[in-house]
């Protein structure tokens, strides 16, 4: 699954691969050199095409990506993609989307950050270290700093990264983005997925499918197309 809103256009994809033949260097697609994505981006789509499966990328964000009607069976919004549709009214006209995207009785899946993982004001202006460490292609390594400015009142972070990456060379290359990400509450986005015309299934606080509680550093929601 990737988290498309830290580095650009937001981008969501799953891919099953057999564990008993692993693809040499795989890992996040922030962690990666744009040649290291290529070559890996066409070994996976190899190794499918010979297992019988046909892949189709459609490049687009939500809302406004024109997404066939009553055409899937599952749609997953995963680790926060959700939040970073900020603009006013967005993440409702997202719902509405996928809602008539979603085949009858189709499963939409939502993960956001949950209350144990909630907005900070304390912690505004701090830069974060948020990964360190060698990349498998080229002898790089990669840093990348967090920085935030979260406010209470319009539920927002205005999140600044910066990409620090030191080749062999000894040669350092820095790059740098910004994303303003909406925080949402259990009761909010339960009355979005009603007013989208979804119905709330399930809700977990985790990936291990515990419960949801004021701990929780995620927040875990299903529900289903009419």
């Amino acid at each position: 699954v990737g988290r498309g809103c830290l580095a650009g256009p937001v981008v969501a994809a799953a891919v099953v691969l057999d564990p008993r033949r692993s693809v040499r260097g795989l890992r996040d697609s922030k962690l990666l050199t744009p040649a290291a994505r290529e070559r890996l981006y066409a070994e996976v789509i190899a190794r499918a095409a010979a297992g019988g499966l046909a892949i189709t990328f459609a490049e687009g964000r939500l809302p406004g990506a024109e997404l066939p009607r009553a055409a899937f069976a599952a749609i997953i919004l995963p680790n926060d993609v959700f939040l970073a549709c900020a603009a006013p009214g967005e993440q409702a006209a997202v719902l509405r989307a996928c809602a008539d995207a979603l085949a009858p009785g189709g499963r939409l899946a939502l993960d956001v950050a949950g209350p144990g993982h909630w907005l900070d004001p304390g912690g505004n202006d701090e830069p974060i270290l948020a990964f360190s460490g060698d990349l498998e292609a080229g002898g790089e390594r990669l840093t990348v700093w967090h920085t935030r400015r979260d406010d209470l009142a319009a539920r927002t972070r205005r999140l600044h990264v910066r990409y620090e990456l030191a080749g062999a060379d000894g040669r350092a290359r820095v790059a740098e983005s910004e994303h303003l990400l909406r925080y949402v509450t259990r009761a909010e986005l339960g009355a979005m997925l009603a007013a989208s015309g979804l119905r709330a299934l399930d809700t977990w606080g985790g990936y291990d499918l515990g419960a949801l509680t004021n701990a929780s550093e995620r927040l875990i929601v299903t529900a289903s197309a009419a």
